[in-house]
């Protein structure tokens, strides 16, 4: 598809609209889910390897959610709500592995930040919003995680044929 007939590139209003209903959402799922990791194992929060394995099912948890929903087309009740898709940079659906990717880079960046500031200084928890202000400066509004792995959020709103008619 040629860049004349992509989707318009998602605003940063709509993107944080849909990051603020897509934490609702989540919420709600990893709260089930790491409810049953600890109903199971018996997990207490106590450090050690269980606690390891805790962590690595969280994660896992979201690698599913989010790797589902951005593949294939597909998307979530938020992304739906606020009219967003990830796309390729060229307007395709993105595959499994290229979601899984944009998911391990968000991850990546966001552990990074989190660990320079603890071992290195305290006021490098700022570099926690360098990936949500980039799409200011880059000219198809892309995060720093979509550069990464080469993707895209879109504003596809709703087919006329979706809306609902006002009576």
């Amino acid at each position: 598809m040629p860049a004349s007939e992509r989707a318009p590139a998602a605003d940063p209003w709509r993107r944080l609209m849909g990051i603020a209903y897509e934490s609702i959402i989540l919420f709600g799922v990893v709260w089930f889910a790491d409810y049953a990791f600890s109903a199971l194992t018996q997990f207490r929060g106590h450090p050690g390897a269980l606690r390891t394995a805790f962590q690595w099912f969280t994660f896992g948890v979201l690698a599913a959610y989010f790797t589902f929903f951005w593949s294939n087309g597909r998307r979530s009740l938020p992304m739906k709500t606020v009219a967003l898709q990830l796309q390729t940079r060229d307007g395709g659906p993105v595959s499994p592995a290229r979601a899984f990717g944009r998911f391990c880079a968000a991850a990546a960046l966001a552990v990074g930040a989190l660990g320079a500031a603890r071992y290195v200084h305290a006021g490098l928890l700022v570099l926690l919003l360098v990936p949500y202000l980039w799409p200011l400066f880059d000219r198809d509004r892309r995060a720093l995680y979509d550069v990464v792995a080469g993707t895209r959020l879109a504003h596809v709103p709703p087919s006329p044929a979706m809306r609902s008619v006002d009576v």
